[in-house]
């Protein structure tokens, strides 16, 4: 928190912060936060710890203590100092001051010091996974439920009160929880942060109505915006699965949450079984697929192309059975069209099947409609005519090429032999068409290409079949690491322009630095780009390159530090030689890189 030297001593007056630190036997470091009624304070301990303490002015009204007020911030205390659960805030230490006697005017409490919040993971999304987030969405879960479990209300659940240090996540702030038992919550009770509101809460003069309902309508909206980064406002959101399709579960379970009605939603303790569920079936899903056979092929980046290709299936699946016609036109069907996907020979022999007992039906079902007026055909004569013998073992010998299910090719053959010759002959010449076809539709394609091949051909799983279980990554046109592939082509059609003309400018900027310092570079993921130098074959290049831009810059500028953090994902391969440098696409190269290599800027030219 930015703050001047003269803002801080104002709140060190205000709030007595230097008298607290000194009674309770705390240093004070930095002011972390502050709002109308209190501040928090990084301080070390004794032992050289760092811990936050949170310092409250006891609230007044008309220059007198307002009770009410007073015993919210007390439960707060009262609640987080007694109860340990790893996922609610613990207070070590707490009290009033001054308690010599005099009226206390303020309450402290000393707790673990957790250096950001769940608005930093938002804002900051680039840095933390998919997998991090929804590790963070289950702690949080927990924290509601055993708030819940204890008969409290939370009221206020928003990003700013989740506490995050490392993989540890904590709820805070029950300053205006409603506790059971308790006469402080009013009916005309209303709360400062409307963004995460339920729409009971909106309600004037119905804040006696307010269940725990409420806080799981807010930690719907925080779902939904740990992945798509907007709150979502009205039945138009942002949906999870438009930026990570793997999770389109989460969309369902978001859809359940911030349902108008209160009744309709799931309990706290619901939700954090059904996060646990989710999660748990992904990481079997990705493990699953672990151990893919590559054919004989070397591999280099074979982790990322199956943790990609795990994803993929994963949303596949729900593009197949349940995504709307309409919603499946807006999709780019080359999607992450370097990697090529085939059915299995079982899944592939099955469809050939279905489409020659289509075409057999069709022919029986045609001739059948004639029978009634009397004008027959002459079905094959199997036993005794050459030529129909002759059709007959052809169908044979196709069926058992393909050597798929056996009650379906008797099918087959029971039909076949039930038309005429002619109409037989032409389904044989079909075959030939069919068998072609089906294998340009389902060998060595995109992912969303081989679904809308499944689709169009009425493919389903049932509830306990899973797609990785028929269809498999085809590597048989796989030619060496996916460098300078189109591996991260957008997922909706309406993208591809905008993707382009980023792409172009992306390649551009790397393609200016790659004429001055010669470097390996590829496209990793839609965010991040790697830039490979090889400092044996140009000796000290990376080290030439580092110093050039910072050269650009005048020390201690904030330009001086976005150059730094260029920097700041670095691999290196001492025996080779090789430096691999990690960065982004929306800030390193459009605008850090973009100023020295394509606008020349200096910051020395500019002072």
């Amino acid at each position: 928190m930015d703050l001047t030297n003269e803002r801080i001593d104002d709140l060190k007056n205000q709030f007595k912060i230097d008298e607290i630190l000194q009674f309770i036997g705390y240093c004070f470091i930095k002011i972390l936060g502050q709002g109308g009624q209190g501040v928090v304070v990084l301080t070390n301990d004794s032992t050289g710890i760092e811990k936050a303490v949170k310092i409250m002015k006891l609230p007044t009204s008309r220059g007198r203590a307002n009770r009410a007020k007073i015993e919210r911030l007390k439960n707060d205390i009262e609640f987080c100092s007694q109860y340990n659960h790893e996922n609610i805030i613990k207070y070590h230490l707490h009290g009033e001051y001054p308690n010599d006697g005099q009226r206390a005017q303020f309450l402290y409490a000393v707790m673990d010091y957790f250096p950001k919040n769940l608005r930093d993971v938002i804002d900051e999304s680039e840095n933390y996974s998919p997998e991090q987030r929804l590790n963070y969405l289950i702690q949080l879960s927990k924290g509601i439920n055993a708030a819940h479990d204890k008969g409290i209300i939370h009221r206020d659940i928003k990003p700013e009160n989740i506490l995050i240090r490392d993989e540890n996540l904590v709820l805070s702030d029950f300053g205006i929880a409603h506790f059971q038992g308790s006469d402080l919550t009013v009916a005309d009770d209303l709360l400062a942060n409307r963004n995460y509101l339920s729409p009971e809460q909106k309600k004037i003069g119905k804040a006696l109505n307010i269940t725990f309902a409420s806080d799981v309508y807010s930690f719907g909206l925080i779902i939904n915006e740990c992945f798509t980064g907007e709150n979502p406002d009205g039945s138009e959101y942002k949906r999870i699965w438009h930026t990570f399709p793997y999770l389109f579960e989460l969309d369902k379970l978001v859809d359940r949450l911030i349902n108008p009605s209160p009744d309709s939603r799931p309990s706290s303790d619901s939700v954090r079984m059904d996060l646990k569920l989710l999660k748990a079936e992904l990481d079997s899903e990705k493990e699953d697929l672990k151990y893919v056979n590559t054919g004989g092929h070397e591999i280099e980046d074979k982790d990322r192309i199956l943790k990609i290709s795990s994803e993929d299936l994963i949303f596949s699946q729900f593009v197949l059975n349940d995504l709307s016609n309409e919603s499946l036109k807006e999709l780019n069907f080359n999607y992450h069209c370097s990697i090529n996907y085939r059915v299995t020979d079982e899944l592939h022999s099955n469809f050939l099947l279905q489409q020659i007992m289509d075409k057999c039906e069709a022919a029986f079902s045609y001739e059948s409609v004639h029978y009634f007026s009397n004008n027959l055909y002459s079905p094959l004569d199997i036993f005794n005519n050459p030529e129909d013998i002759s059709l007959f073992e052809k169908m044979r010998e196709i069926l058992l090429s393909i050597n798929g299910d056996k009650v379906i090719s008797g099918k087959i053959l029971k039909f076949f032999s039930s038309c005429c010759s002619y109409h037989c002959k032409e389904i044989l010449r079909d075959i030939d068409v069919i068998i072609q076809k089906t294998k340009e539709e389902i060998f060595g394609v995109p992912i969303l290409y081989l679904i809308k091949y499944l689709r169009k051909n009425h493919f389903k799983l049932n509830q306990s079949e899973k797609l990785y279980d028929k269809i498999r990554l085809d590597w048989t046109n796989y030619k060496g690491e996916l460098k300078d592939s189109p591996l991260e082509l957008p997922l909706f059609k309406r993208d591809l322009d905008f993707y382009q003309h980023k792409k172009n400018r992306i390649l551009e900027i790397l393609g200016t630095i790659a004429l001055q310092f010669p470097m390996d570079y590829y496209e990793i993921d839609s965010k991040n780009y790697s830039l490979k130098f090889d400092n044996q074959f140009n000796k000290g290049i990376f080290h030439i390159f580092k110093y050039y831009c910072l050269s650009k810059t005048k020390k201690g500028s904030i330009f001086e530090a976005d150059v730094l953090n260029l920097f700041r994902n670095i691999r290196t391969n001492d025996e080779e030689g090789i430096v691999e440098l990690v960065i982004s696409t929306d800030f390193d190269v459009e605008i850090t890189l973009s100023k020295i290599f394509i606008d020349n800027y200096s910051e020395e030219q500019n002072t």
